[in-house]
């Protein structure tokens, strides 16, 4: 071979391993990379347990090479692994475990951190491993960014941050911490919500179901060691109230139904707050008004509920399950409106605010928050309610209604009888209906209805069929005072009984309808005969008045002449006065003739005006006037009589039958022809 190309290839062969052991020496880093390192010679042996070296020990290194260009003493130490940063995102979290480290304690299920800040978030191992880091699960955690992270001592998960929607709550379990006393682990300061695993652990945090709870928004939590559950928040709708029940707390009394809730919990809100001021396990007395609460399942359970809703015309009785007990009041005397045997030492269920049992004041109409354990709520209305027994069709007012009473009367007839009863029930008095009765449905169907019932039964059983419908109204009347007195001590108003319908047997109603018929048929009769006899009497009222205006004009005739008597009387004076001043020496003999004319005419004016009245004192104003009238129609020539009258006998016993009224009349015929020809000659 010639020397040159072997001078060549040694050269080459040099420069190559000049540059294998260049590469070996200098370690070049990326920027965005770190290289892990191992000692394999001349160095301590590995402390026992233990799986990463550290200093000068031989064994893969806790000690890893940042980005750079680094000198290494090869072949004493040697770059293994080149591993890039490791990065976690803004919605993420870096869940870390330790592979080497000091052992767990005893029980222990996530690891404390000894080093605290030193390792700068587990970045410089070193420092880690010499500041008593502990081998496992870390407390620690990662944050978003990026990490230069040694990935065989510390292999990190990703893990999405805890979101809580609005409207939830996120109710948390710790897998670790202190023994736990109660049902759920007490509050503890410090761990911001979770956030701080250590801190809770330090301060005595404890395992299991945490009182405490998260509410809406995001957190940086380690659900390794605090499992999240996501429930939704309690939400009170409009006209509802939330019921609550506490799962923990100081034991209930055996006599309460519900308990006394205490203040200062924030509506449930601050579990630990409610169990420090001595809330008691079971139904609370306090409830939840509409709005969303952030309340924990764990502690609390809460059931929705109706508002209490009394409409116009109802009260409501309040029976109360809390307060005193009743044997504790008493009273010498009773209380106005109250039954006298609930007074003197007497206990009474009708209780006044702050006892158990009924409440003497009523709820008037609106809408209550009231919690239906501690109170119970009876709606009795106030307004006029009707009963009724029909065979009609039932009425859709909410009264009630029952079948006609089938009853059997005094003679044996069975009879229907439908009736409507009206009642009500005054405000006041509404708390003694409950104690006494109950309900309105228990008044109507177990006292109103069998009462009347037999006050019905009990009157037509004493009267005849055809008798109780005529005397509908007495025996209606009667049964109305009957029912009123039972129900008065009941504390029930009655309005009216009408008795609506009466039913009679088919037979009964024929024979009573033609028994009217008859005597509808007299009445009739009875009436046209008054109306004939009325209409006599009109057309005689009727003729007496066409006559009268012929007497009135009698009697103005009369007052006529009168005043021209007088007239005639006073000219002739006057004649007389103007004779006496013709001369004196004719003043005697004028004196004496114009006094006896005046005497005259004077004389027949009375002895006329006096003849008249005469008349009309014998014949009456209506005779004089015919007189008059007839003295009228003489003088002018009138005919109103017939010439011939004839008058048959219609074959009475002597008579010769029709001829004789003939013969009559022939002759009259020939006694008028003779007196026209006497009168002509």
């Amino acid at each position: 071979m010639d020397s040159g190309v072997v001078h060549i290839l040694s050269w080459s062969i040099g420069i190559l391993f000049g540059f294998f052991l260049f590469t070996r020496f200098l370690v070049n880093v990326g920027s965005k990379e770190v290289a892990l390192l191992e000692r394999r010679f001349l160095g301590r042996p590995l402390e026992p347990g233990h799986v990463f070296a550290v200093g000068a020990e031989v064994g893969m290194m806790a000690e890893y090479l940042p980005p750079g260009l680094h000198f290494v003493t090869w072949p004493l130490v040697r770059v293994v692994y080149k591993q890039p940063f490791l990065t976690i995102a803004a919605d993420e979290l870096g869940i870390v475990e330790a592979t080497d480290g000091q052992a767990m304690s005893s029980g222990r299920i996530f690891a404390d951190d000894p080093a605290g800040e030193a390792h700068n978030n587990f970045q410089d191992p070193v420092r880690f491993m010499q500041g008593g880091g502990i081998r496992g699960k870390q407390l620690r955690f990662l944050t978003n960014g990026t990490f230069k992270i040694h990935p065989y001592l510390f292999k990190v998960y990703k893990i999405k941050k805890t979101f809580v929607p609005e409207g939830s709550i996120g109710v948390v379990t710790a897998a670790d911490g202190a023994g736990m006393q109660g049902l759920l682990a007490k509050s503890v300061q410090g761990h911001d919500n979770f956030q701080k695993a250590e801190t809770f652990l330090k301060n005595g945090g404890q395992k299991g179901p945490q009182i405490d709870f998260l509410r809406p928004g995001t957190y940086n939590i380690n659900t390794e060691i605090f499992k999240v559950e996501i429930r939704e928040a309690v939400k009170i709708g409009e006209n509802e109230i939330g019921v609550v029940e506490a799962k923990d707390g100081q034991p209930m009394d055996s006599h309460d139904v519900v308990v006394t809730t205490p203040e200062g919990h924030s509506n449930f809100q601050n579990g630990q707050a409610f169990l420090d001021k001595g809330g008691k396990r079971g139904p609370q007395e306090s409830i939840l008004t509409p709005g969303t609460y952030y309340i924990n399942p764990y502690l609390f359970s809460v059931t929705k509920r109706k508002q209490i809703i009394i409409n116009q015309g109802e009260v409501g009785v309040l029976i109360s399950n809390i307060g005193k007990d009743p044997s504790e009041f008493k009273e010498d005397s009773a209380v106005p409106g109250e039954d006298a045997s609930d007074a003197k030492g007497i206990t009474r269920h009708v209780m006044p605010v702050g006892f158990r049992g009924i409440q003497r004041e009523v709820l008037g109409p609106g809408a209550y928050n009231m919690n239906p354990l501690a109170y119970t709520v009876i709606v009795i209305p106030t307004v006029t309610r009707s009963v009724e027994w029909s065979a009609e069709a039932k009425p859709t007012s909410g009264a009630a209604s029952f079948d006609p009473f089938q009853v059997v009367s005094h003679d044996g007839f069975p009879m229907q009888v439908e009736v409507r009863c009206q009642y009500r029930i005054l405000p006041e008095n509404a708390p003694y209906v409950v104690q006494k009765i109950g309900s309105v449905a228990q008044l109507e169907s177990n006292v109103i209805h069998p009462q009347i019932d037999g006050i019905f039964r009990a009157q037509v059983a004493r009267s005849p069929a055809i008798a109780y419908q005529q005397n509908r109204a007495e025996e209606q009347k009667m049964a109305e005072e009957a029912v009123r007195t039972d129900l008065v001590k009941y504390r029930v108003d009655v309005v009216s009984v009408m008795v609506t319908n009466i039913h009679l047997p088919e037979q009964l109603m024929q024979t009573t309808q033609q028994k009217n018929l008859a005597e509808q048929q007299k009445s009739m009769y009875d009436s046209k005969r008054e109306a004939e006899v009325r209409r006599i009497e009109f057309e005689k009222t009727k003729t007496e008045a066409d006559m009268q205006v012929k007497v009135v004009s009698a009697e103005a005739g009369i007052k006529v002449a009168q005043f021209e008597a007088k007239q005639t009387e006073e000219r002739a004076r006057g004649d007389a006065a103007r004779v006496r001043m013709i001369g004196e020496a004719d003043a005697a003999k004028t004196q004496m003739v114009g006094d006896a004319e005046a005497s005259i005419i004077q004389a027949k004016g009375e002895a006329q005006a006096k003849a008249y009245q005469n008349q009309v004192n014998a014949l009456t104003a209506q005779g004089v006037t015919t007189v008059e009238v007839i003295k009228a129609i003489s003088g002018a020539g009138l005919k109103i009589t017939p010439d011939i009258q004839v008058s048959g006998l219609g074959g009475a016993p002597g008579n010769d039958g029709g001829g004789g009224g003939l013969v009559q009349v022939l002759l009259a015929k020939m006694l008028q022809a003779q007196s026209q020809r006497d009168k002509a000659a």
